[in-house]
């Protein structure tokens, strides 16, 4: 059996509607954990237009880390092996559940699609490359898997320990996929299929930056600002100052966790706006990463 997770706080509707529309037929039953949102009672309403789709409000916005959490509860105590793992404004393609599920086995702890950002490329560019049907993914961050379209093993997720709570949004993905390599398990991408997704509302600009694909060959490919808000800095700073604490001796010196904050920093003062608050978001990050127990 197959679920569907849908993690929502303030969710554009019509987006949602094409979020359900997509996941819905593909799987036995979609759970929609809702963060607090004002539009709560809209969501709700929506969600009830499908018969297989059931939301779980929670009390306020607990982050994605929890709400994951409670939905692989959900899916698990229904029966299911597997879960989706959706954002709130992704769009799976038809097929796209099964493509992920015919790459999986006992060794396997995550699939995902190829992610095509709407921002960047377009469906019909996704199918002109030229990808071998399954990669695999060797770091859990920097080119890692994301959360969206995730196909992750509920046995996998309950052996390692779930989500943690602690990282509340950003690096949530990435250190669960660290804890999937350290209990052996692979993390493959499944690129005959993909996820149409967004990352903030990245905007393209003049530079140009060398990249590793999986494959681990290089290239140089355009750099696109972020477009995240000042609090949206914040836990990108905060969570890959946690994410080193708790993975630094294992990981070494890569270009993971703490490593990309100065890079991130640049970026922000040549290419992003409201640049006075998003430092200073990126200072808090830092300072309050550093003072967090680890859990």
């Amino acid at each position: 059996m197959i679920a569907a997770g849908i993690v929502t706080h303030e969710p554009d509707l019509d987006r949602l509607r094409l979020n359900l529309e997509g996941i819905c037929p593909q799987v036995d039953s979609v759970w929609v954990a809702d963060n607090g949102s004002s539009n709560a009672a809209g969501i709700s309403a929506l969600v009830a237009d499908f018969g297989n789709a059931r939301i779980l409000p929670l009390e306020r916005n607990l982050g994605v880390a929890t709400a994951l959490n409670r939905l692989a509860e959900h899916a698990e105590a229904d029966g299911a092996g597997w879960l989706v793992t959706l954002d709130q404004d992704s769009v799976s393609p038809a097929g796209m559940v099964e493509e992920l599920y015919s790459r999986c086995s006992e060794r396997i702890g995550i699939v995902t699609p190829y992610i095509v950002d709407r921002n960047k490329m377009t469906p019909e560019q996704h199918r002109a490359l030229a990808l071998p049907p399954v990669e695999q993914y060797r770091q859990p961050a920097r080119r890692g898997a994301i959360t969206s379209g995730s196909l992750v093993s509920l046995r996998v997720w309950r052996e390692v320990g779930g989500y943690d709570d602690a990282f509340f949004i950003d690096y949530v993905d990435y250190d669960f996929n660290q804890r999937v390599f350290e209990a052996g398990y692979l993390i493959v991408r499944a690129n005959r299929t993909f996820l149409l997704h967004e990352v903030g509302r990245a905007t393209r600009t003049w530079l140009r930056i060398p990249r590793k694909d999986l494959s681990g060959r290089w290239a140089v490919e355009p750099f696109y600002t972020f477009g995240h808000s000042p609090e949206r800095c914040y836990f990108k700073a905060r969570n890959r100052v946690l994410f080193t604490r708790k993975h630094g001796r294992r990981l070494g010196i890569t270009h993971e966790g703490i490593w990309q904050i100065p890079q991130q920093v640049a970026l922000t003062v040549l290419f992003e706006s409201q640049r006075p608050a998003k430092l200073a978001a990126f200072a808090r990050g830092v300072r309050d990463g550093m003072r967090m127990p680890l859990g």
